[in-house]
């Protein structure tokens, strides 16, 4: 299950989704407040949308599986696995949060406020270490999502639990760790948003990825998927 991040959607895997597939059953779903998705958010917090990945697996009959998120969604991957434990087989988190404290607010703080093209092109630019690949249909898309009605109140309302100050609020690693799960870390080794540091997860498979940013998924696709084979 493929689990997106802060802003972010779906099709965020869009270059992840068809090379797992050829191996597993993938489902990607866009979170509350995100995508498709109804933008009301029952409980904004990690453990808010753990429930949520929960139910969609019920909802769909998945027994157990392998989970893998990016930013916010590798966060809720670790929560995901904190109350569904039996539920998980592995979880691997990409350029995670709640791995450490440091991570860009005002980033996060601009994702939320702006609606504006321009500043809308230089944030995205924070994701990747090649700024050349914030496409004009990304920041489009990105300006289209932020207009929707509800929108502004869903991600003020993740990041109102999220942040505590500048900081992350929530930090999983001691816990996450004495589950004895298999975890997979990767991380971009130019991520301008969370610090690559916070990939040194104790009894973690930890891979650190060159010329990539916060976007590793998408900036290096073809050595991520490799990493991603079950």
């Amino acid at each position: 299950m493929l689990i997106h991040g802060f802003g972010g959607e779906k099709n965020s895997w869009l270059f992840n989704h068809e090379a797992l597939a050829a191996t597993n059953t993938v489902y990607a779903l866009d979170l509350p407040g995100h995508g498709n998705s109804d933008k009301a958010i029952d409980d904004p917090s990690l453990d808010g949308f753990a429930k949520v990945i929960l139910g969609f697996a019920d909802a769909l009959k998945i027994g157990q599986l392998h989970l893998i998120g990016h930013s916010l969604g590798g966060a809720i991957s670790l929560a995901t696995t904190l109350q569904g434990a039996e539920r998980v087989k592995s979880v691997t988190v990409i350029s995670s949060a709640a791995l450490g404290k440091e991570i860009d607010a005002e980033y996060l703080r601009g994702l939320v406020k702006t609606n504006s093209r321009k500043e809308l092109k230089a944030l995205a630019g924070r994701l990747f270490a090649n700024e050349g690949l914030v496409t004009r249909q990304l920041v489009e898309d990105l300006l289209r999502f932020k207009r929707l009605d509800g929108v502004q109140s869903a991600l003020e309302s993740i990041l109102s639990t999220f942040l505590d100050g500048d900081q992350q609020r929530v930090v999983l690693s001691e816990k996450i760790a004495n589950l004895g799960k298999p975890i997979r870390v990767i991380w971009g080794e130019k991520d301008h948003i969370i610090p690559p540091s916070h990939a040194a997860l104790a009894g973690a498979d930890v891979h650190i990825l060159p010329n990539a940013g916060h976007m590793v998924q998408m900036e290096a696709a073809n050595e991520v998927n490799k990493l991603l084979q079950f």
